[in-house]
């Protein structure tokens, strides 16, 4: 079985919605018949538990990590502190965070590391829920574990970052800012910026070709895809407890994350690309 490729889910502070992505976007890729492990490894603010009501289940990150560390971490152990969520006839493993972010220093590189080579050789894809913050230059004096290690060690291994930009002047100032200290770690990853919860009321009917100008004037951004601002659909998953991608087939937000996940990670060609012959294709392009 060839290696999971390994994703991460990272945004600038302010929560545009990097973690309901994360889960969508897992959700997606199980019901294209994906093998998928959704890891929520945000030390800062995990979230994934209560989005999905695991509320009661045990900081699975915590002690997978603590098993790497007395190297008895193996596969068998991973699916027994994984919780599998039905989607449709597959299903979605899901490794909950932290209980507590004062737990961080529990989860260092090396450990970290650990967990993810082992699921990356029983999965297609394991997709990783980052915090926001990855500066280099706070750690515990106890353990010498730097603070920011999990971030850091994901986005410059992963195959594919997803960066999630809100589409409000605070967020894409945010974003770029942040872009710049993501580039200067990164090393092999695709960056793609997927801009969420679009909306008029904003910046206007052209909201969408501000943000794109504006991105690739300022930091030479290309936006991968934008997500349609859809509240009715996103509370009802929160309160549900699912992923946005199970919810309402008319949802204008679950389209366009089906969308995304087809093209820009499963690499799929979109229905016009399909309708057009390869020359047309290629003048669009």
């Amino acid at each position: 079985m060839a290696r999971a490729k390994l994703i991460s889910f990272w945004s600038a502070n302010g929560s545009p919605g990097k973690s309901s992505l994360a889960i969508s976007v897992a959700a997606e890729l199980v019901a294209s018949s994906k093998k998928v492990l959704l890891i929520d490894a945000d030390t800062y603010g995990p979230s994934i538990d209560v989005l999905l009501g695991l509320n009661n289940q045990p900081a699975g990150l915590a002690a997978a990590c603590r098993l790497v560390f007395q190297q008895r971490f193996d596969l068998e152990q991973l699916e027994r502190l994984s919780v599998n969520l039905e989607v449709g006839k597959n299903h979605l493993s899901v490794m909950t965070g932290l209980s507590s972010a004062s737990r961080w220093a529990e989860v260092s590189e090396e450990k970290f590391s650990g967990l993810i080579d082992v699921a990356q050789s029983c999965y297609d894809y394991v997709i990783l829920d980052l915090a926001s913050s990855i500066e280099s230059d706070v750690a515990q004096v106890a353990t010498l574990v730097q603070r920011n290690c999990v971030s850091r060690w994901a986005l410059k291994n992963s195959d594919q970052v997803v960066a999630v930009c809100g589409a409000d002047p605070v967020s894409i100032a945010r974003h770029l800012d942040a872009i710049s200290a993501l580039t200067d770690i990164q090393e092999k990853a695709e960056v793609i910026t997927v801009v969420n919860r679009l909306r008029v009321s904003v910046l206007g009917s052209s909201a969408k070709s501000q943000i794109q100008e504006t991105l690739f004037r300022l930091g030479q951004i290309q936006v991968a895809g934008f997500i349609p601002d859809d509240p009715a659909a996103a509370d009802a998953a929160i309160r549900s407890s699912i992923p946005l991608a199970l919810g309402k087939r008319s949802s204008a937000a679950r389209q366009a994350i089906g969308l995304i996940t087809k093209t820009q990670i499963l690499g799929q060609k979109n229905q016009l690309d399909r309708s057009l012959p390869k020359r047309a294709v290629a003048k669009l392009v």
